[in-house]
């Protein structure tokens, strides 16, 4: 690992309160990631604006950037790419049986 990875994985990550409930935080100097206050919670972004998640607490949202390869986020990741599979299943055998439909009953209209 070279001596710049180093130093920005050991930097102090800090945070800003940049509006109301919209908090960016910084690492080494960089733009880290935020945590926007929601109905009902707090949704924590990465660096790249992908959402991490959605956490109750805003001290759990904040902890959520540390790396996106923790273990709660890792599992988030997990579901919501499980949900998205499961839902273009459902939605592809919707459409298969629609065509199938369609094709069976062509020949009488």
């Amino acid at each position: 690992m070279s001596s710049a990875t180093t130093a920005l994985t050991s930097a102090r990550v800090t945070w800003a309160a940049v509006d109301t409930g919209y908090w960016v935080a910084h690492r080494g100097g960089e733009y880290f990631g935020c945590v926007d206050a929601v109905a009902g919670g707090f949704v924590s972004r990465d660096a790249h604006g992908i959402p991490i998640g959605r956490y109750d607490a805003l001290d759990t949202a904040k902890s959520s950037l540390r790396t996106t390869a923790h273990p709660a986020n890792t599992r988030h990741r997990a579901r919501l790419e499980r949900a998205a599979l499961v839902t273009a299943t459902a939605v592809g055998g919707t459409a298969l049986a629609f065509a199938l439909t369609a094709g069976a009953l062509a020949p009488y209209l």
